[in-house]
This record gives C-alpha cells, sequence and structure tokens, in this order.
C-alpha cells in the first residue's frame, strides 16, 4: 500500500477551499485525519485500498473496486455506507460515487455568526490569565436563562435551575465555566492591571448551547467537551507563534533537564495523580489535561499551558501526603469531571524555551492497583491507536505538513505503554526514558 495524498485534480486553481484529508500509512494501517469532523480515522487495508481509489469526479463502485483490485462484497460496501454518513463521499442515485474533499462551511461556526443571544447578557465571572509573556481575558456570561430571588442570579442560583447529571444541559456548561476558572488558577495573572489583554475570550451559555467569541472568530457548540478545548486552543493560538501551535493531545507534559515526556491516555488513566506526584519530585510541568504541540527545526516541543491540577476524589487519599494543601480546596465542577484544582509553583513550571520543552517520548499510561510496574514497547500503529483513543486534534490553521510532522515524530521517538500501581516505581522508569535508557 503506497502513502499519497488524496487526489484533488476537480478542484480549481483559484478554489480557495482547504482539503479536507490528511493521511499517512503506517504500518499497513492507513491513517486518515478528517479536518471537517477533527477526527482521526484508521482503515484496515482493504478499506484503505478503497479510499484511495475514490476520485472527485462521479465513478461506478464497480470500477472504484476493480481499480483497487478487491472484490466488492460486503466489507466494502459496509466501508462505503459508512462514508457517506461521515459525509466523505457523495452518490449520485445510479450507483456512482465520488469522494469529497473540499471541506465545507463549519455547522458551528455559520450558527454563531447567525445566533443572537436570547436577553441580555449577564456577566458571571471574569479573570486573566498570563501565559508565555502575554495577558488574556476571560469572561463567563449567561444570556436566556433564569434570574435569582435578587434579581441576576449567581452561579450557584443558576446552577439549581437545571439537571447536573445532563452533561450538555445549562447547569453543565455553567459548571464547566466555573472548571475553566478551576483550571486556569494554575496561571492566574498577578497583576492584570499592568498587563492590557493580548484578547478577551467570551463564553456565554444560553439555552440553546455555548456561544465563544474571540475578536472576529466565533463558534457555537451545544457539547460542554467542544467549548472547553476550543477555548484552551484559541489561548494556546493567541500566545505561541513561533512554534505555533500544531497538534493537540488529550494528555500531560512533564519534564526534567533532560527533556519532556508526552503522557496520554483517557480520562482516568491516572494522568493526574501521577503529575501531581512528580511536581514534588521537582519534575517541571506542562499541562496535565490538554497538551499542545509546535514543531522547531524537525523537533517536537512541548508548548505549556500549566493549568491547576484536577485532582479527582478518588486520588485525595493518596495525594494528601505530598500536598496538604489539597483538604483545604473547595470540589469544583459535576460528574467524573469534579474535582479540586491544585496549582503547580510557578518555579516548576516548563519554559516555552529550553531544552526541557523538547519531547523526548511518547508513554501510555494506566494505573492499575496493585499491578506491578509493566512496560510494553508500542509500534508506531499501537501508538496512533491509544492516541485516537485518547483523542488529538490538528490546530484550526495547521495542515499537511504539520499532521507529516508529527507522524514522523512519533515513528522516530521512543513510545510505551505502562501499566503502574508504585509512584516510585514509574518515576524511576520516566527518568530512565526521558534520559534515553531503556526501560
Amino acid at each position: 500500500m503506497t502513502p499519497h495524498r488524496v487526489p484533488t485534480d476537480a478542484v480549481s486553481a483559484t478554489d480557495p477551499s482547504p482539503e479536507r484529508f490528511y493521511f499517512r500509512v503506517v504500518d499497513q494501517i492507513l491513517f486518515v485525519f478528517d479536518a471537517d469532523d477533527e477526527m482521526a480515522h484508521a482503515l484496515n487495508e482493504a478499506a484503505a485500498q478503497l479510499f484511495l481509489s475514490l476520485p472527485p469526479h462521479f465513478q461506478p463502485i464497480a470500477a472504484l473496486a476493480a481499480e483497487a483490485g478487491l472484490p466488492l462484497e460486503a466489507p466494502l460496501r459496509e466501508s462505503l455506507a459508512a462514508w457517506e454518513e461521515l459525509g466523505w463521499i457523495e452518490s449520485d442515485g445510479a450507483g456512482q460515487v465520488r469522494l469529497r474533499n473540499t471541506r465545507g462551511p463549519r455547522s458551528d461556526a455559520a450558527r454563531a455568526a447567525d445566533l443572537a443571544p436570547a436577553g441580555e447578557e449577564r456577566l458571571v465571572d471574569g479573570y486573566q490569565v498570563r501565559l508565555a509573556g502575554s495577558s488574556v481575558a476571560f469572561r463567563l456570561f449567561v444570556s436566556g436563562g433564569p434570574e435569582g430571588p435578587g434579581g441576576a442570579a449567581t452561579l450557584d442560583e443558576l446552577s439549581a435551575f437545571d439537571d447536573p447529571s445532563d452533561p450538555d444541559g445549562f447547569a453543565a456548561r455553567l459548571a464547566s465555566g466555573r472548571r475553566m476558572f478551576g483550571f486556569f488558577g494554575g496561571f492566574l495573572d498577578p497583576t492584570p492591571e499592568r498587563h492590557p489583554p493580548l484578547a478577551t475570550i467570551d463564553l456565554v451559555a444560553t439555552p440553546e448551547g455555548f456561544l465563544l467569541r474571540c475578536g472576529p472568530r466565533r463558534l457555537f457548540t451545544e457539547k460542554v467537551a467542544v467549548v472547553v478545548g476550543k477555548v484552551r486552543l484559541w489561548l494556546l493560538d493567541l500566545v505561541y507563534r513561533a512554534p505555533h501551535p500544531s497538534v493537540f493531545v488529550h494528555g500531560a507534559a512533564l519534564a526534567t533537564t533532560a527533556g519532556a515526556v508526552v503522557m496520554a491516555g483517557v480520562s482516568g488513566a491516572g494522568k493526574s495523580t501521577l503529575s501531581a506526584y512528580l511536581v514534588t519530585r521537582g519534575w517541571r510541568f506542562g499541562t496535565d489535561d490538554s497538551l499542545a504541540l509546535g514543531f522547531r527545526d524537525g523537533e517536537a516541543v512541548v508548548l505549556p499551558c500549566p493549568g491547576a491540577i484536577n485532582v479527582k476524589p478518588g486520588s485525595t487519599a493518596t495525594l494528601l501526603p505530598f500536598h496538604p494543601q489539597l483538604a483545604a480546596l473547595p470540589l469544583i465542577g459535576v460528574g467524573e469531571k469534579r474535582g479540586r484544582y491544585l496549582p503547580v509553583p510557578l518555579a516548576l513550571h516548563i519554559g516555552a524555551e529550553g531544552g526541557e520543552n523538547h519531547v523526548r517520548c511518547f508513554i501510555f499510561p494506566r494505573f492499575a492497583a496493585g499491578s506491578p510496574t509493566r512496560v510494553t514497547a508500542l509500534s508506531p500503529a499501537q501508538a496512533l491507536l491509544e492516541l485516537m483513543e485518547a483523542e488529538f486534534d490538528l490546530a484550526e490553521e495547521a495542515g499537511a505538513a504539520e499532521f507529516d510532522a508529527f507522524f514522523d515524530t512519533l515513528e522516530r521517538m521512543p513510545r510505551y505503554a505502562i501499566v503502574y500501581s508504585d509512584l516510585v516505581e514509574m518515576e524511576a522508569v520516566l527518568r530512565r526514558l526521558v534520559a534515553g535508557e531503556s526501560a
């Protein structure tokens, strides 16, 4: 299977529409990143051959299968049906299909352009952060929600009007604003009066969803997870310019003087607990949740976003001996995101420059109570599948070059899955791996 770019000969030279798909073949798996849904997809060899044969003009399905050297059987028809549902292909109703390789208008951006908040916007909270020498202001508004007994409702009063178990309800939107405040407590601007903000990011919670604004940028979404991710993306995009953010990974970044380790994984894998422990051992802290990577002179570098670490209730007892101040911190948020936000001292933050922000390895940790420490080397394809489960995303302005740089880095760097229960043993393993030694 030979890797190449999706054909674009149907696109006019004057057509400004960017390509929708970026892809790479790794270990006979085709990894496709769809810029429209901001997701990566993995295709097996047969599906990959068919995908790579899709033209920008209508062609009979049977001819496509023949060109790919594949029998037109149920699995291929299932792939085509799935791709049509994803909007990757379109059919003319006569058994012909074609690739939809140019990006369509973003529905969330279109809705944001048309959305007029229902009623007056009321300021609920506001604060300013300082990152990489720049300050950015944040404001949380509500519009169209209920009022409290004394007029404009407080955040606590507003949260009581909705079902907090609904992950995308009004209460959840307000709780997400509170969680963001907790996260940004890790790098609040200590003297905002001395630093005019570079920009202001507004979040408006409405009965319909979240409206996000920053200068000319607008985005509307019903999904809390989307708005939380976009707030961090826009912040990093504002403050880091050389290098620019290219890839975002759901993971943590910590470093020694030898360089940084990227620890990616789904929620509950133990990243936050491990991060909170490592900083007590002198490790430098970049983030424990939304990690941005840029590329400088062919090397991947961490672009720090050292928000406060969200310590879940189940980890509090483990970390209290190292962070006794946890006991006095309030629980913020609802559901599985509920936790105590632990700021990391400024002296332990990873710098935006220097060797410590250079990525040295990718780790996929998993805490398992009572388990011995087990280190397993991963192939590039296995690591990419782990990253897809954890979630990774290209920056809004990134494209094929950044996608390739990320894949080059992942293929070149050591990659390990580590199961652990002992924090001391885990730290010793990580120090060896960051230093370039064997596990």
